[in-house]
């Protein structure tokens, strides 16, 4: 005994420590293993998603250029047409000032020439196309310092090279909004070419004139472009990352190497050629896009490293514009990167390493002591076990015993329900019985008494003879029929057949339908066939039960003039749904979770047991391992809406 507890005890030292250390070690091995698998995959995502960041990060400069751009393109337009309105402003202040400085003393025509004299020879643009245009509101022109041959004549009908009536359109703006902007086709000076205008005017009604001047648009596309490039070339992201733009013409128009710019694309070698086609086709795609290449130097013609660029197209230019980073430069961050990885992995293994050795030291002290206190203890527990022992010997030899005994009653509980369920639905057949037979054997009492009276009158034929003993023979045959069917109900045979249910309902139907049918309640029977492998008579009996159930709520309820039982079924491929549904108004909600206790009855103690429903779920949960439940539903039938008792009782078709 001393050696076996001396065994124990070293064991319980002992194998704590060895699972302790085995544990430490497998969990140090897993974690290393698992910050390996991490670092690897963190290594092949490096490359990936910092690509993705160096690309989304030249994006984003790209797409802040054209911002900027455009925004700028946007002001500069905005800028021009003020600039406009500012200068007809200030002729109309002119106009204003000298009408009210001769309105007295000159006649219109001597005012207007007044007018044409200060005005005539204002000129605000380099290129001399800036002028003023005075016109009255019968389209007459009054002023016009370009083409002085149109001065005093009325040019309705006169149209730009894009058939626009552009002086009746400025006298309509005169006319209805005294002030506006519009646009025509004029010759441009020096170049005898037809060029779009934008120019703005301003009626003065005391004269019925209006003053106006305009602006070739490509005047004002020149200074944007200007502008466009020295925003361009103004932006530096680092040595080797800069802004490039070309026209997708071909024709680099920014670049930091400058004897790129303004080149022919024809001039370029066939290597430049084929990158800039592929940043033109590439921009072209979706107005932006990256592209892979190997640039040139022009200068020197040597392959440099290769280069990744975003590139995209200037809405309102139609340039292209891109910018990018060397490849090598990525590839050299990456590996500063990785490098990074690789000592954060080593510092990783090193702190899983520490910290698991440090943890396997602590529990092992702890182990320790306790298996110190573990074996003072078991010497007290074997004493107290053995008492124990001696006890739970006796109880165990006690507890066989009442667990036989407990079983028995049990049992013979479960047959004295069964018997008293079966008494009870036997007292409801014999009442069916009672009304099965009540017609037959009237049908047989009228037969005979009519053979009686007239062989008492002595008018008795053979073929009236003949005819009531069939009748007689015919219900005779009936009342032998309603007994096998009863008798069948009652055989104490629990052998699974496979049976149709439909059927089986209407073995039940033919039961009741006449006490049904005496007591004025209809049967909606809405089953088709359906076949199952379990109990017939068991299944008769529960579905006896619920209908019994069924009919004497719908005779407790005195107001119901209509009084149905639906039956339906619902089937799939593995199991068979039976439904049973009244318009008695449905369950207590309090008393719902109730029903199917044994016992228990909302009926009188002279009208009922409270052991049919309780019988119904026994036979069928518990003899053919099926469901039944209870639910309150309200439904239309004939138009008609109720609210009855739902009973469902679920058969898988092979249990």
């Amino acid at each position: 005994m001393f050696n076996s507890r001396l065994l124990l005890t070293y064991w319980i030292i002992i194998l704590p420590i060895i699972t302790i250390f085995i544990t430490s070690f497998l969990f140090t091995y897993k974690f290393i293993k698992y910050e390996k698998v991490k670092f690897e995959q963190e290594n092949k995502q490096l490359e990936k998603s910092y690509t993705k960041e160096i690309k989304e990060r030249t994006k984003k400069r790209i797409q802040r250029v054209i911002k900027i751009i455009e925004t700028n393109i946007e002001i500069t337009r905005n800028e021009e047409k003020e600039n406009l309105k500012n200068i007809v402003n200030i002729a109309h202040e002119t106009i204003i000032k000298t009408f009210e400085r001769y309105k007295n003393s000159l006649s219109k025509e001597q005012i207007l020439n007044e007018i044409k004299k200060q005005l005539e020879h204002h000129r605000f643009y380099n290129n001399q196309s800036g002028y003023f245009f005075i016109i009255d509101l019968n389209n007459t022109v009054i002023m016009q310092p370009q083409v002085k041959e149109h001065e005093e004549l009325k040019l309705d009908d006169i149209q730009d090279i894009k058939g626009k009536f552009f002086i009746k359109e400025l006298t309509n703006i005169a006319k209805s909004k005294k002030e506006g902007f519009s646009t025509w086709y004029w010759t441009k000076p020096k170049e005898n070419k037809h060029k779009k205008k934008i120019g703005f005017i301003k009626v003065f009604e005391p004269l019925n004139i209006y003053i106006g001047t305009a602006r070739y648009e490509e005047d004002i596309n020149n200074k944007i472009e200007k502008d466009a490039l020295k925003i361009i070339n103004s932006i530096r992201y680092g040595k080797d990352e800069y802004l490039f733009a070309l026209k997708q013409n071909g024709v680099t128009i920014s670049h930091i190497n400058k004897d790129f710019i303004n080149i022919p694309f024809s001039n370029l070698s066939k290597i430049e050629q084929k990158i800039i086609k592929n940043i033109i086709l590439e921009a072209k795609k979706n107005n932006s896009g990256f592209i892979y290449y190997t640039p040139t130097s022009y200068n020197l013609k040597e392959n440099i490293s290769k280069k990744i660029s975003y590139v995209s197209v200037i809405p309102s230019l139609k340039w292209i514009i891109g910018t990018g980073q060397y490849t090598t430069k990525i590839d050299k961050q990456i590996k500063q990167k990785k490098l990074l990885l690789i000592e954060k992995l080593n510092n990783t293994i090193n702190s899983i390493i520490l910290v698991a050795t440090i943890i396997t030291i602590i529990l092992i002290l702890i182990m320790t002591l306790i298996a110190r206190k573990i074996q003072s203890k078991i010497l007290e527990y074997e004493k107290e076990l053995h008492q124990k022992n001696q006890k739970l010997k006796e109880l165990n030899e006690n507890l066989e015993k009442k667990v036989y005994e407990q079983t028995q009653k049990n049992l013979e509980k479960d047959q004295i329900l069964h018997h008293q369920s079966k008494l009870a639905s036997m007292g409801e057949m014999i009442g069916n019985i009672a009304h099965q037979w009540r017609q037959p054997l009237s049908a047989i009492s009228t037969a005979a008494s009519g053979i009686k009276l007239h062989d008492e009158m002595n008018i008795l034929k053979k073929d009236i003879m003949n005819d009531s003993l069939d009748a007689i023979i015919s219900n005779t045959k009936l009342l032998s029929n309603t007994i096998d069917d009863f008798s069948n109900f009652f055989k104490k045979d629990k052998v699974k057949i496979v049976f149709d249910i439909n059927k089986s309902i209407d073995k039940v139907l033919k039961l009741i339908s006449a006490n049904l049918k005496n007591k004025n309640i209809e049967i909606i029977n809405a089953t088709k066939q359906c076949k199952v492998y379990n109990l017939e008579n068991e299944l008769i009996q529960a579905l006896l039960n619920i209908i019994n159930n069924a009919k004497d709520a719908l005779l407790e309820n005195d107001n119901l003039k209509e009084k149905y039982i639906f039956i339906s079924q619902e089937e799939d491929n593995t199991q068979v749904i039976i439904k049973i549904k009244d318009n008695a108004g449905g369950i207590n909600e309090r008393i719902i979770d109730k029903i199917f206790e044994p016992y228990f009855t909302t009926k009188f103690k002279s009208q009922g047991t409270g052991i049919g429903l309780y019988m119904s779920q026994i036979i069928i949960v518990n003899h053919m391992n099926g469901e039944l439940n209870a639910t309150n539903k309200v439904f239309e039938y004939k138009n008609k809406s109720y609210k009855g008792a739902e009973f469902k009782i679920i058969l898988k078709k092979n249990s």
